[in-house]
């Protein structure tokens, strides 16, 4: 049933330059951004934004950044198909080969001839699937006249697929293949063939920004339907439904203050589906899909599993959920809460008890753990299989939570952990980094962090001694402004962190490059600024950082053509 696409389709897919396609009189914004994460700084002491260039940026009007074109990232691709066709699209975009990234998280800035290849056998997959409940996909009865019901059917399809109004050169070009179909087959091999064709389709695969027709001088804004485009991927990681949609014709989206409303209705209309979007960005943030397939030492841990590993990790989403949805919402509840959420699988790794398989909420031991910092899920994650990582843990902290990139290690430097050595603790066979000068400059900036969560072993498991030693959990953080400091144990760091305006900012800077799919560059430093001053207006409130970044001139605004 494979189509006989345009070949400017599959050039288009592999050389990621679409703009000769997209039949829009208004052009889109296929310009380049810098991801070398080399933008300029906030000065906090008098408020001045200085860029990469050492000079002073004016805030007083609007700036905003080009953007790359982007396909959709796996995960993106599969919920959006799933609520496209409502079938589950999960497991085939688990066979793509993995998505770009850029300070940790996904992006979709290339095609490779590997995955242009796949998009076309998995478009024809999921056609053929999804047909066969076509009563679930057709706003009409087909039995009453077949030929309107499709044409009834491209444009309600083509319109959510393509998050806009196709162009009535698409929407023909869809209707023929509908006849083809229908010619070799039956009224459900017409709508196949119009579903493979869309799925494998550049206006289905990229986000493309549009951009409004009037324009601000150098600025101009996205236009309404690649503003709701934008805001459902950012909230509900998916596709817009039919109320976004409908916002974007009204003109509702065409304001700050719409978009800002519109988000509000999209939370409180689809709760699980924003929290699912929300736990995308947590997922990528803190790498949590090392998880699924975790191995440790069977000798240390003999009675670990892989379905022990994704236990921890839905103890982890679960206890961020509670805390972005059913407590305050803010920083510090992510950072300091008492409670975990345990099983029988996970209970003897927290060191506590429970039974059954469902997640139950339990107080934790208050000397040995409290918040993010010393969830074993986070902890594992952060080891070796056979030992725990100063390194790993301290570089964690210091990039996902304090947003200053380290360089790369010198390529004369070989990267092997130090083995475990009976009658040394782990901090002791680490201190060797302190003694290598080819290794201080940096391990002095991880190592010392590292440290400090020393009580958990490679499984995130609470101990005071390791081979019979007791565990020296002392710590410093260095160069992390109101961060810095020296901690003992893992509470104090995290009571540290939680307390640190250099911790929020970096946190609304995290999901600020989510949200945009790139790094900052000058151009978006004064929304960047605005939307780290809002975060910690909003008490830090982490659902605040939507409407922020919802709000700033870097996400309504582009460079005009």
């Amino acid at each position: 049933m494979r189509f006989r696409a345009d070949p400017r389709y599959a050039l288009c897919l592999l050389l990621s330059a679409c703009t000769g396609l997209f039949e829009s009189p208004l052009g889109s914004d296929v310009g380049g951004a810098s991801t070398d994460g080399k933008g300029g700084k906030t000065d906090r002491g008098d408020g001045t934004i200085i860029g990469s260039d050492g000079a002073p940026i004016d805030c007083a009007k609007p700036t905003a950044a080009s953007a790359p074109l982007s396909r959709l990232t796996r995960s993106q691709y599969a919920r959006t198909v799933s609520d496209l066709l409502s079938i589950d699209a999960s497991v085939a975009a688990a066979g793509f080969p993995s998505d770009e990234s850029t300070n940790g998280f996904e992006v979709g800035l290339s095609v490779s001839p590997l995955l242009a290849e796949v998009y076309g056998k998995t478009a024809e997959e999921l056609a053929t699937t999804a047909v066969k409940a076509i009563d679930k996909l057709l706003p009409c009865d087909p039995v009453s006249g077949e030929e309107a019901c499709a044409r009834a059917f491209v444009a309600q399809f083509g319109k959510r697929a393509f998050r806009r109004t196709p162009t009535p050169a698409e929407s023909e070009s869809m209707m023929a293949l509908y006849t083809a179909g229908r010619t070799d087959g039956d009224f459900a091999s017409g709508i196949a063939l119009v579903i493979e064709a869309t799925l494998s389709s550049p206006s289905f695969l990229y986000h493309v920004d549009e951009l409004a027709s009037e324009s601000d001088g150098a600025l101009a804004r996205l236009s309404a339907f690649s503003m709701a485009s934008r805001l459902s991927y950012l909230v509900w990681g998916s596709m817009p439904d039919d109320a976004v949609l409908a916002a974007a014709e009204s003109g509702a989206l065409d304001s700050e203050a719409g978009l800002v409303a519109e988000a509000e209705r999209m939370l409180k209309a689809r709760p699980d589906a924003a929290k699912l979007g929300f736990r995308e960005f947590y997922r990528q943030w803190l790498g949590l899909a090392a998880l699924d397939n975790m191995e440790r030492d069977p000798q240390q841990f003999p009675d670990y599993d892989r379905a022990q590993g994704q236990a921890l990790r839905a103890s982890l989403e679960q206890q961020i959920d509670h805390a972005v949805w059913d407590e305050g919402g803010d920083l510090a509840e992510l950072l300091l809460s008492q409670n975990a959420f345990v099983n029988e699988k996970t209970a003897s790794v927290f060191g506590v008890s429970a039974r059954g398989t469902e997640n139950q909420s339990v107080a934790l031991p208050t000397d040995q753990r409290r918040g993010l910092l010393t969830h074993p899920a986070l902890l594992a994650s952060l080891s070796k299989p056979n030992q725990s990582d100063p390194t790993i843990r301290g570089r964690f902290v210091r990039e996902r939570l304090l947003c200053q990139q380290l360089p790369p290690p010198p390529d004369d430097v070989a990267i092997i952990a130090p083995d475990p050595a009976p009658g040394l603790t782990t901090r002791e066979r680490f201190a060797e980094h302190a003694d290598n000068p080819a290794c201080v400059g940096c391990h002095r900036l991880m190592d010392p962090i590292g440290f400090g969560l020393e009580h958990y072993d490679a499984l995130g498991r609470y101990r005071a001694d390791e081979q019979g030693l007791t565990i020296d959990a002392s710590g410093e953080v260095l160069d992390g402004k109101d961060a810095s400091g020296k901690f003992n144990g893992a509470i104090e760091l995290a009571e540290a962190l939680a307390a640190s305006d250099e911790v929020a900012d970096c946190v609304a800077t995290q999901f600020f490059r989510y949200a945009v799919a790139r790094t900052e560059t000058d151009a978006d430093l004064c929304s960047l600024s605005k939307i780290e001053s809002g975060f910690v207006s909003a008490d830090k409130s982490l659902r605040s950082l939507i409407f922020e970044v919802v709000k700033s001139d870097a996400f309504r605004l582009r460079p005009s053509p």
